[in-house]
Formats: structure tokens, C-alpha cells, sequence
């Protein structure tokens, strides 16, 4: 339920009320590399489209295919039970002592093992069969009349090409509504060449098999996945075992004119081949046995088979009876009523360029493209949109695309920054139902982080480290001596759960913030215990370390665990204040909480919290007027780190405003220019926002272009702009050719990243209250963008912004939000600010009087 009742959204239209303007990747030939192929995806079903020709692959994932089980949650403890509480006391005095390798030490005793894996299922392949029945090979020269590309409006890949005379297109999408994968190949005239399908994978527990209507297959996922990072004899495990890991079912229905096989495939039949067809759809869907993170997979394969198959065969049934223009319309529609909420236009699209890989190159070089950010922009909706919806699992590091069995990092949920920065754009982007996985998954995680608060270390709520998976692993991961730079970080759940208040907070749906108080409670209850008074009264974290980042020790050596880091702080400050705030909603308006959950007006807890926020020291500046990142003046072991978590009170938080808090805000923008102009993809993402907020639009401008730099790795030598020797600070960072963020290799929180500090330089809505949204426009535009418009981004309090510009001022105005919302817009006049104070009486707002 809603707090206000909210005015309707205006039509898929940019703001001057024209077309609105195509947003199409576009490339001449097909994908090799698998950082060029396309992305299509339904939230659960994703798969990235090669646009072959003579051989074509379609790599497959079904987000609930991880290796693991809800058994894999308990890690591997290298200590007694009950020894938690003793162990973490002994590292406090280490550090109290100021014996840091102590402390060191006993944090290592405290590691887990780690997290699981998301995995790949399968590879759909579609092959021509020459005259002898062999299988022809991917083509070495591009096929005349090649194109290939991603339309983001109706996410459908297609690519077309001519052979002996006749034009071939295919199309492929991910479709909501129908939860399948449709790859529809036809002719224009005439057939197509007689076509295999097959289905690979990368798991050699695949079993497959022909049916008279397609392709059926099951593969058991592995049970455990060892980490790349992680030094192991064997880093992959299968156990049959029921309940032992997750198996998945897969079923390719056939839809076609022409001829299957001799009458139909043989039972044993591993492949399908089509004759003298026309048109080709294959109908892909899959099932799997994980049914919550709780319980066990059943293994139940007869009720996977069947399930899947059902589906399919339903699908295919509705191609027949309505056709598949009718089927490709529902998938567009359903996607279109998420994408099309927002149009961004930051300037023309170039002239004369024929691919993104080429416009990619130009505007590295230095050629004007203020479109191409709108587009990657854009980009980052889609992703979300094709990874992230309700009822599926949330966005890994690589979303839901991911093509290795031992993926970087294991393509889990890096809870440091990178789940975090993956949720950013939900709200400015007009994205809110996109949120949900990740607030329903915190509810896994905070089951699984209440042991782990209370066996581990003896205390209340719950608690959560830096790696995480679909089964709520909330431990600290490593081995006994893996680095406590990135694991001895129990703010997981801390950070996490200030989510939970922001979607609230976009949305304003008490519903939302009930269900989550007793999420946002739990964390907070980690927090105030985890608090440790300070020999000067304060109170701080210990042992405490900032992000994967490192200091020099008093014996030379690089660091990592310290006491009361500056992100340990503002993170457990913002999640008390929004604690308190969450509190008084919920009571304010008399809002019923789930069952068993503390109460939202328990006057104790609320002064446990104030007075712990009056004891927690702010943020300082230290000598060189840089933001201080640890309690202490130490020196930086790498001092152009690409974490900054010590500014997360600028973004995404508030609480650094260069209005409120000038001189720290100064310190902040020190701080970037100290970290260099280069990082990894997802860095310079967060940079952007950073810098954005900051309102440095020199610095975001810069951060900006950086990100769209094509890397070396995965890019064609003729698309290079830096050379393939390159030893600058995030070399290899930027986007590959599919636009696909590099770190690298690719996450995809740089993408969603990116998007999120995009709209930050538009629109900025931070200083928001309870009583009335604050909305500073075009705080941060850079030069090349003073023409522009933007429809449809969202300001906290469940306002929705239009708004076009002229030579940086604004020239039309728009507000969408609750009748009665207070809303307070400042925006650029003649070289300074002006604000308007608007109430929306009618849950709508014109400016066209105002501004003339």
C-alpha cells in the first residue's frame, strides 16, 4: 500500500512529446569474444545471443543454478564451537596493545571458506549441415549483408545476413511473460540451409536427449566451487547426493515448417536437424529443483522434465493458435512498461558512424558523443530490467549472465560495495520492482546472519561479511590465512539493509517499510553491539578495516585491521538514523509490522540508539586536507586504491553535502583527486556519482569519459585507444565492445553503477525529508551536455521529475508525485540557484508559468 495516492505516469514519449529516438547497439559482424555478444534476459533467464551464421551459439543461465546447498552455508569453521566470542576479544586487545599482526591473526582464525558460485546451464547451438551431413563451421569472413544488433526498447537481439541468394533473420529474446527463450530464425524468400540444434554444456553432468517435438536435457550444478581467487587441488565438485546441489531441467521445443530429423529424432538422439524450412523457433525453457534457500533441492528429475516441458509446449501451442508476432508483442509490451518510463536526451546521435564499437573508439579520441552517455545510461536500465525482477534472485557481480563454471570471484554477491552499487539506479532510474530481489534475499541473508551474529560472535541481530550467494552464506569467507583486507568486514548487513529504507524511501510504500523493520531492526541491533567504548569515551568498531584497502604498519608492512575506520562509522550512523526515521514512520502512521517483530515504538531502543549516535565520532580532515579513511594518520600502502568507502557518507549517502558541510565536502574531492584519474570500471562508476553529488562536474565529466574508454581486453586491435602495454592505474578498465562494464573482467555494478551517477548529475534528491522532497536540478552538468531533456527520473518521496534545459538552465518543468507532497526545486539561474517552492495539489506540477 501507498502513503498517497500518486497521479498517473505521463506516455512513452520524451519530453517534447515526440518519437522517442532509437537506442540500438549496432555492430557488422559476429560476436567471438564473449564480451560481444548481446545480452537478453526475463530477470531468471538470461542469455547472451553470438549472432553466428553457419554456426551460431546462445549461452544460456537460469539465475537458480548455483553450485551448493543450504547445507553449504555453514562454511568450513577452523575453530571449537563457542570459541567466536574469546577469539574476537583477544584480537580487540591485540589492537587495544597495538600488536596488529595479532589481531591479524585472530581474525583469521574467525574465516569460513566461502561462498558458492552462479553458474552457467547451457549453450544452445544451431549449425547448417552441408550436402554430406557434416556440420559446417563458423563462417572466417563475415557473410555479406552482416548486421547485428541489441535494440533496448523491445530487448530483442537480431542479426541477419544473405546466403546463396536469400536473406536470413534471426531474432532472440528472454520473455517475461512466457518465461522462455525464443530464437526465431526465418528466410525472406525462399529456405533456410538445413539447421542442427543442439544443446551443450560446460558441466559434464549433461544428459540429453532428442524428443519427436525437440531437445530435453538435465544438469546437476556442482556441489561446491572453490573460488578462483583460492589456491585448491581440484576447484570443482560434484556430488550426486540428493540434496547435495541444485539440477536443472532444460527443454528446447521445435516450431518450424519444415522437416524434424527422418519423422522425428531417435530416442537417443543427442541434436535435431530441420530440412527444407523456411522458419525455425526454438522454444527454450528451463526448470530447476532449488526452491528457497532453506530447503534442500529435491531432485525430483520426472517433475523437472514435465515441468518444463509443459511450459513449452504451452508457449509453442500459442504460437500456432495467435502467432508469433502476437508472442514477440507481449514480451515488448512487458518490457516496454518498465524501460519506457524514462527517456533521457543529452544531444544527437553522431553521423556517419556504423557501430557502437566504432563510436566507442571516436569518442575516445575525443569527437563529441554526448548521446552515447544517454545511451549507456539507458543500458543500465535495460540490464537491470533483464536481471532483476520480482520473484528472482538478485544481480550477482555479472548479473545473470555468466559463462564459466569457475567465474571471477564466483560471481556472487560481493556485499562490500558491488551489491550495493548494483541497486543504486532502482529509484532515480524508475525502477522500484527491480528492487525487490534484493530486499526478499536479505531476508535469506539475516536467517542465516543471526547464527552467525550470535555463534560467532556472541552477539544480538545479525551480521553478514563481504561474500555472500543465493543460499545466504553471511560468514567470514577465507581459509585461515586469506587477507582480512577483504575479510574481516562484519558490515554487511549494515550497509545492506539501508536498501532496505531507501526503496521505501523512493517509493514511500508503508508496506514496503513495514515488511522490512524487523530486517532494518536486526541490523541495527548487530550494530549498537558491535559499538566498543574507546579509551577517549567515543564509541568505534574492533577490530575494523576499510574495504580492501591497507595502510603501512609501524613495521613497514602493508595493513588492514585497524579500529573505528571512517566507512565503519558513517555506516553504522546512517543505519541508527534511518533506523530512528523507519521508527517513527511506521508509528506515525499507526503501520501494523510483521508479526513477531520488535516494536517500531520501543522508547528504549530508540535512546539506546540516539545516545550511541551522539558517542560516534563524525568524519575528519586530515593534514593534507584529504578525508581521513582511518582513526589514526597512517600512510596509504596504495594510495590510488580503487575502494573509497571511506566516502560513503557523500554517496550513497548524505550526510557530506558541500551545502551543509563545505569544508568536508572540499576534503572528499581531495580525496578523489589524490585517488588518480584512472581505476577499475565499477571505481570510476562510483566516482561519478561521487563527484556528481560533490557538484564537481569537471571531475564527473572526466570519470565519466574514462568509463566509456574501450579496454584493451576483449577489443579488437583496430578499436584500441590505449596501447595493449598499458600499466596506468585500472588498466583494462572501461567498457568492452557490447558495453559490457570491464573492471575487469566484467560486473556488471559498473554498468548500474554508471547509470545511477548519470541521473546524479541531472537529478539529486537527497536532501529530501519526511515532510517534502527537495529536488536540486542539473546540479553537476558538464559541458557538451547544455541542451537537453530528461522524463521520468525519480526523486525520494515518490516524485517523478521532467525536465529540459537550454544552455544549462531550465526551460521546462514537470512534477508527478503524492497529492499534497511538498516539493522544494532549486536549479540553475544565471550563473547561481534559484528555488521554487511547489506543493502538487493534484499530484501534478507544471513549471511552464513559473520559468517563463
Amino acid at each position: 500500500m501507498t502513503e498517497h495516492p500518486t497521479a498517473p505516469s505521463s506516455s512513452p514519449a520524451d519530453p517534447a512529446g515526440e518519437p522517442a529516438r532509437p537506442l540500438v547497439l549496432v555492430y557488422d559482424r559476429p560476436a567471438t569474444r564473449w564480451t560481444e555478444a548481446l545480452p537478453v534476459g526475463n530477470g531468471r533467464l538470461g542469455a547472451m545471443c553470438f549472432g553466428g551464421t553457419t554456426s551460431d551459439r546462445v549461452q544460456v543461465n537460469d539465475d537458480t543454478c548455483w553450485s551448493g546447498s543450504p547445507a553449504t552455508v555453514a562454511g568450513r569453521s577452523l575453530i571449537a564451537v563457542g570459541e567466536g566470542p574469546r577469539i574476537l576479544d583477544d584480537a580487540r586487545a591485540a589492537l587495544a596493545a597495538g600488536d596488529v599482526r595479532a589481531a591479524e591473526r585472530a581474525v583469521q582464525r574467525l574465516q569460513h571458506g566461502h561462498s558458492q558460485a552462479y553458474q552457467p546451464l547451457v549453450d544452445l547451438i544451431v549449425q547448417e549441415v552441408g550436402p554430406g551431413e557434416e556440420v559446417r563451421a563458423a563462417e572466417a569472413a563475415t557473410p555479406p549483408g552482416y548486421a547485428r544488433s541489441l535494440d533496448l526498447r523491445t530487448a530483442v537481439a537480431s542479426h541477419t545476413w544473405s546466403s546463396a541468394g536469400t536473406t536470413i533473420v534471426q531474432e532472440t529474446w528472454s520473455s517475461a511473460p512466457h518465461q522462455v527463450l525464443v530464437v526465431d530464425r526465418r528466410a525472406t524468400t525462399g529456405s533456410l540451409p538445413a539447421l542442427r540444434v543442439s544443446l551443450v554444456s560446460p558441466h559434464p553432468t549433461l544428459d540429453v536427449q532428442g524428443t519427436p517435438t525437440g531437445l530435453a536435457a538435465t544438469v546437476r550444478m556442482p556441489s561446491d566451487v572453490v573460488p578462483d581467487h583460492e589456491p585448491a587441488d581440484e576447484h570443482v565438485h560434484y556430488d550426486p547426493t540428493p540434496g547435495a546441489a541444485v539440477t536443472a531441467a532444460v527443454h528446447v521445443a521445435i516450431h518450424t515448417d519444415g522437416i524434424v530429423g527422418d519423422g522425428g529424432p531417435s530416442a537417443t538422439a543427442d541434436a535435431v536437424e530441420v530440412v527444407g524450412a523456411t522458419y525455425l523457433t526454438l522454444v527454450l525453457g528451463t526448470e530447476t529443483d532449488l526452491v528457497d534457500a532453506a530447503t534442500a533441492p529435491h531432485g525430483d528429475l520426472d517433475a523437472l522434465r514435465a515441468a518444463v516441458a509443459r511450459r513449452t509446449s504451452a508457449v509453442v501451442d500459442q504460437i500456432v493458435a495467435d502467432g508469433l508476432p502476437a508472442l514477440r508483442a507481449a514480451h515488448v509490451a512487458a518490457h516496454a512498461d518498465l524501460f519506457d518510463r524514462v527517456e533521457l536526451d543529452l544531444g544527437p546521435d553522431p553521423e556517419g558512424i556504423a557501430t557502437t564499437p566504432e563510436r566507442l573508439a571516436r569518442h575516445a579520441g575525443g569527437a563529441p558523443d554526448p548521446a552515447l552517455a544517454a545511451l549507456q545510461a539507458q543500458y543500465g536500465r535495460y540490464l537491470m530490467i533483464a536481471g532483476s525482477r520480482p520473484g528472482t534472485r538478485p544481480l550477482t557481480l555479472q548479473g545473470i549472465w555468466n559463462e564459466s563454471v569457475v567465474p571471477p570471484w564466483s560471481s556472487n554477491y560481493t556485499t562490500n560495495i558491488n551489491t550495493e552499487m548494483n541497486y543504486w539506479l532502482t529509484g532515480p532510474g524508475a525502477l522500484d520492482e527491480c528492487h525487490e530481489p534484493l530486499t526478499t534475499w536479505l531476508g535469506d541473508l539475516a536467517r542465516t546472519g543471526r547464527a552467525t551474529a550470535r555463534d560467532l560472535y556472541g552477539l544480538p541481530g545479525w551480521a553478514a561479511h563481504h561474500n555472500s550467494d543465493v543460499w545466504g552464506f553471511s560468514l567470514p569467507a577465507g581459509d585461515g590465512a586469506s587477507d582480512p583486507s577483504w575479510t574481516a568486514w562484519p558490515l554487511g548487513g549494515v550497509w545492506l539493509a539501508t536498501h532496505l529504507w531507501d526503496r521505501y524511501d523512493w517509493s514511500r510504500d508503508l508496506g514496503v517499510l513495514a515488511d522490512a523493520w524487523p530486517l532494518l531492526r536486526g541490523a541495527a541491533d548487530f550494530a549498537l553491539a558491535w559499538l566498543v567504548e574507546q579509551p577517549d569515551g567515543t564509541l568505534g568498531t574492533s577490530p575494523a578495516t576499510s574495504p580492501e584497502n591497507r595502510f603501512v604498519a609501524p613495521d613497514g608492512q602493508p595493513a588492514a585491521v585497524s579500529v573505528s575506520t571512517t566507512s565503519d562509522l558513517v555506516m553504522i550512523r546512517e543505519l541508527l538514523e534511518r533506523c530512528l526515521d523507519a521508527a517513527e514512520v511506521l508509528v506515525g502512521a499507526g503501520t501494523v509490522v510483521p508479526e513477531g517483530s520488535p516494536d517500531p515504538d520501543d522508547a528504549d531502543w530508540q535512546a539506546a540508539a540516539r545516545a550511541a549516535l551522539d558517542r560516534l565520532p563524525g568524519e575528519r580532515v586530515l593534514p593534507d586536507g584529504r578525508l581521513a579513511e582511518w582513526s589514526t594518520d597512517v600512510v596509504d600502502a596504495e594510495p590510488e586504491h580503487r575502494h573509497q568507502s571511506h566516502l560513503v557518507g557523500v554517496f550513497p549517502g548524505s550526510r557530506i553535502d558541500p551545502r551543509s558541510e563545505p569544508e568536508l565536502a572540499a576534503a572528499a574531492l581531495t580525496t578523489l583527486d589524490a585517488r588518480g584519474p584512472d581505476s577499475t570500471g565499477w571505481s570510476l562508476a562510483w566516482r561519478l556519482s561521487l563527484r556528481a553529488r560533490l557538484g564537481d562536474a569537471v571531475g564527473a565529466r572526466a570519470a565519466l569519459d574514462a568509463f566509456l574508454r574501450p579496454t584493451a581486453d576483449g577489443a579488437r586491435p583496430d578499436e584500441l585507444v590505449a596501447p595493449l602495454d598499458d600499466d596506468r592505474p585500472g588498466a583494462g578498465s572501461g567498457v568492452y565492445p557490447n558495453l559490457f562494464c570491464a573492471h575487469p573482467p566484467f560486473q556488471v555494478d559498473g554498468n548500474l553503477g554508471f547509470t545511477a551517477g548519470v541521473v546524479e548529475m541531472i537529478v539529486q534528491s537527497h536532501r529530501t525529508t519526511s515532510e517534502r522532497t527537495v529536488v536540486d536540478l542539473l546540479a553537476t552538468l558538464p559541458a557538451g551536455w547544455q541542451d537537453g531533456s530528461a522524463r521520468g527520473l525519480g526523486a525520494r518521496g515518490a516524485v517523478t521529475v521532467d525536465v529540459t534545459w537550454r544552455d544549462g538552465e531550465v526551460t521546462g518543468l514537470a512534477l508527478r508525485g503524492p497529492v499534497g507532497r511538498s516539493v522544494e526545486v532549486s536549479l540553475p539561474v544565471g550563473g547561481g540557484r534559484r528555488s521554487l517552492a511547489v506543493v502538487l495539489d493534484d499530484g501534478t506540477w507544471d513549471g511552464a508559468g513559473e520559468l517563463a
